[in-house]
């Protein structure tokens, strides 16, 4: 079993009128995959198809991630081949999906190469690690989307994704909208990933800009099933190869 314990931006999410509308919470899916690493794409939890992520910030965590084999995925930018949701090997940032929808049934981060436009980006905080190998993020580093007003940075809904679904709370587990803002690989084992972190979300009615205070929380898969998960795409693969 994997413990994914996160400690994110959220306000009071148990009331019945929520102060941060447009903010449900965050979700994680996990999944284990063929070559038996651990998936976790995250996930802020929105009210509706028109919110917009803007940002994630203050960025704490002391995780060690997994980056990929090829030269140009030794950091956490996003790179416009490779960093797809279905990516079993390596960790990156994001902020929504590249157009807004799958290309070819894939889902694509918004990458952001060198000497190209700007989409996923750096803040200041991500001093190192961004396009050069890392294996974590550095403290207080964050990511945004520019230009913001794209449809790659909206809410999708949630059935897009695939995994364990574990929830922060009960808004966010009634939540169907959300947008993806990381996807982190890790070792076969890996038993916890404990992250921290503040998001900008702009409400696609009032078009006010929510930043959501601090709250800890676990997130737990059900007791084995992670290692359900991983015995079901095992048995996948070896029915794909026969």
């Amino acid at each position: 079993m994997i413990k994914i314990t996160l400690a994110v931006g959220l306000a009071s999410l148990c009331v019945a009128a929520r102060a941060d509308a447009g903010v449900r919470g965050y979700s994680s899916f996990h999944r284990v995959a063929a070559n038996g690493n651990v998936i976790v794409d995250l996930v802020v939890v929105t009210d509706r198809a028109s919110d917009r992520l803007l940002n994630v910030f203050n960025v704490r965590t002391t995780s060690v991630f997994l980056q990929g084999p090829d030269a140009s995925a030794q950091g956490f930018r996003p790179d416009s081949s490779t960093s797809t949701r279905s990516n079993a090997t390596d960790s990156f940032c994001t902020l929504g999906v590249f157009g807004g929808g799958p290309i070819g049934g894939e889902y694509y981060a918004p990458a952001n190469q060198t000497g190209g436009g700007s989409l996923t980006s750096p803040d200041g905080g991500f001093t190192t690690g961004w396009s050069s190998a890392s294996s974590a993020i550095p403290t207080n580093a964050g990511w945004f989307f520019d230009p913001p007003f794209q449809a790659d940075s909206l809410s999708e809904s949630l059935s897009n994704f695939v995994g364990q679904r574990s929830d922060s709370s009960t808004a966010a587990a009634t939540g169907q909208w959300g947008v993806w803002c990381g996807h982190w690989v890790f070792a076969p084992g890996t038993t916890s990933a404990v992250i921290a972190m503040n998001v900008s979300v702009k409400d696609g009615v009032s078009g006010a800009t929510m930043q959501p205070a601090s709250q800890s929380f676990d997130q737990l898969p059900a007791p084995g099933a992670l290692a359900l998960l991983g015995l079901a795409g095992a048995a996948g693969s070896r029915r794909r190869r026969n």
